[in-house]
């Protein structure tokens, strides 16, 4: 995948300038997608909530949906740019698909990242002919879908596979997947089998045309019903000794270097994706909140709503900070990038469903509602769990964390520095292409959790009022938990068979002083009023102490003068129908 950086041609006036063009074309793509979905509230939009509600009750998506992505060509977000698409960075994808995710989690699993899945694996280790097969077919409006190999750690709904057997210069494909979003749907398959003959062999990958149902040895398999995301298709595919030729094998190495390959932009981009369906989450809260009246327990000037509001939207920025770090990471540290990716794609998934079952508190009895203005929300809280799962789901991503803790212990720097103010801003320069390969390589330290001290000792300089102090103390505090976690992690990559219990709780802290430290970069390192933030410290201090509550219970509480504008912040952006990420994007117009 080619990105065009700013490199060290232009002057710096001249990389400004470009940096804003692309900004502006970054917002102008999202902003005719926003107008095309239009107002969700509007229950005479015919892409509204109401709509997508019935929709989603009777299993299905919403054709008139289908349409609108297939006349913004949404597969050209997926295809890198060299070859006909519009992808380039990866954060700018998770962006452009959070509109379809803000309306429906199944739309944009169906017609966005189910074959985004399949297509990576493809970008990955695909050759020139594979590649520009893959980029034609999505091009032209065809659907993709993948059976990635599952870990052991996977969930059991999904926990089978394939084989395949040598037979003169092909492979004979055997065994079923129960579950597969788009398999009915899909022009193309990705497919990870195990190689089947003595001695192992490990996996292989193929990329085939889907079969035709009366095909010999294919069977598609009845369809899934899901508890949440429910307008997906999701089926079950059963081959029995199905020839596969030679040149459908996908690369030409080991299947489970290339799936390694694949998950650091899976595990980065998809958590990113569903934070529009948290940001729905959050916008129904707030619309029931405002209806009530003030002597109410629901209304939004009753401490225990406020409370559940602010914790909610300061969660969906630091958890957007979190994934914007890591997007990015995959362009500027892809050695970082399998862990930085892991930790997302455990720990956004969890982030994000304690938030909705959180603010179901503040709706009450409507946060079941199956009808009328606030259905919404009870859609948003089935479909949010469904993404931690998956081949690269959480728990997989858990373990993965979990090598890197037994691997690394130190978590100190690596010697050429932190990728420096790129890794937080999505405001400015190019990024480097994307290099795949060394998505496996192992990394000789780590630059976000490893180079804090700096961002620390910025946060303990920054001066001025309470707001400042209470940022000032926290990132303290943050450096505190990391050391603490640093020794932690040496002592137990000195002793023999660590618990899994003991390395899984240090997971948990790493994952979190990771968010908080992406947290206080983008803090640091925010461009001005343009770039979305919320002006002061403010959005930081509430961010970090949601952080630093769940890794210390006795943590003091963020102060007033924090909270307090904060708060306004959000009713801003709900009233002005703005995002509740860190971009600010103005939604349904």
């Amino acid at each position: 995948m080619t990105v065009v950086t700013s490199g060290t041609g232009p002057g710096p006036a001249e990389g400004a300038g470009a940096a804003r063009a692309a900004e502006a074309a970054v917002r102008e793509r999202v902003a005719r997608l926003e107008r095309g979905f239009g107002d969700l509230d509007d229950p005479g939009n015919p892409l509204g909530a109401e709509q997508f509600v019935r929709a989603d009750a009777e299993r299905r998506l919403l054709p008139e949906a289908e349409a609108l992505l297939d006349g913004f060509r949404l597969h050209a977000e997926i295809v890198p740019r060299e070859l006909g698409g519009r992808l380039e960075r990866l954060d700018v994808l998770a962006r452009v698909l959070r509109a379809v995710f803000r309306r429906d989690a199944a739309l944009g699993l169906a017609c966005g990242t189910g074959s985004y899945l399949a297509a990576a694996a493809v970008w990955a280790g695909g050759s020139a002919r594979q590649r520009r097969h893959t980029a034609d077919l999505l091009l032209s409006g065809g659907r993709m879908a993948c059976a990635y190999p599952q870990p052991a750690e996977g969930n059991a709904f999904l926990h089978n596979g394939f084989t395949a057997s040598p037979d003169g210069a092909g492979h004979l494909l055997d065994g079923r997947k129960e579950a597969l979003n788009n398999a009915a749907r899909a022009s193309s398959l990705v497919l990870f089998a195990r190689r089947d003959e003595p001695g192992g062999g490990g996996h292989r990958a193929f990329l085939i045309d889907t079969p035709q149902a009366d095909a010999p040895g294919f069977r598609l398999l009845p369809r899934r019903p899901t508890t949440g995301v429910r307008g997906c298709l999701v089926h079950g595919l059963e081959f029995t000794r199905y020839r596969v030729p030679a040149d459908r094998q996908l690369g030409t190495g080991s299947g489970a270097e290339l799936a390694a390959r694949a998950f650091p932009v899976i595990r980065s981009t998809g958590p990113s994706m569903a934070l529009g369906c948290a940001d729905t989450a959050l916008r129904t809260a707030v619309a029931f909140a405002l209806a009530h009246r003030a002597r109410s327990r629901a209304s939004v000037l009753a401490p225990r709503t406020r409370q559940a509001l602010l914790d909610a939207f300061s969660d969906l920025l630091l958890c957007d900070a979190l994934a914007l770090v890591a997007t990015r990471a995959a362009h500027l540290l892809p050695r970082e990038s399998a862990t930085l990716s892991a930790v997302v794609k455990y720990l956004l998934p969890m982030f994000l469903t304690e938030t909705a079952y959180d603010l179901s508190a503040v709706l009450g009895a409507e946060s079941y509602a199956r009808q009328g203005a606030y259905a919404v929300f009870r859609k948003a809280l089935r479909d949010l769990p469904m993404i931690g799962l998956g081949p690269a789901g959480s728990e997989a991503s858990r373990v993965a964390v979990a090598d890197r803790l037994l691997r690394l212990p130190g978590l100190r720097p690596p010697p050429a520095g932190a990728a420096g103010a790129a890794l937080f801003r999505w405001y400015g320069p190019g990024l480097p292409v994307l290099r795949p390969r060394e998505f496996t390589v192992p990394a000789g330290g780590d630059s976000l959790v490893g180079g804090l001290e700096e961002t620390v000792e910025r946060a303990r300089a920054a001066g001025g009022g309470e707001p400042e102090r209470a940022l000032a103390g926290y990132a303290t505090a943050l450096g505190r938990e990391r050391d603490r976690l640093r020794r932690d992690c040496a002592l137990l990559g000195r002793s023999d068979g660590p618990a899994q219990t003991r390395v899984y709780a240090l997971v948990d802290r790493y994952a979190l002083i990771a968010a908080g430290t992406a947290c206080l970069g983008v803090w640091r390192h925010r461009t001005g009023p343009d770039d979305g933030l919320p002006a002061g410290p403010a959005w930081a201090v509430m961010a970090l102490a949601r952080v630093l509550r769940r890794l210390d219970p006795a943590a003091p509480r963020p102060p007033a003068s924090a909270a307090e504008p904060l708060l306004a912040e959000l009713m801003n952006r709900f009233d002005d129908a703005r995002s509740f990420d860190l971009y600010a994007t103005p939604i349904g117009r």
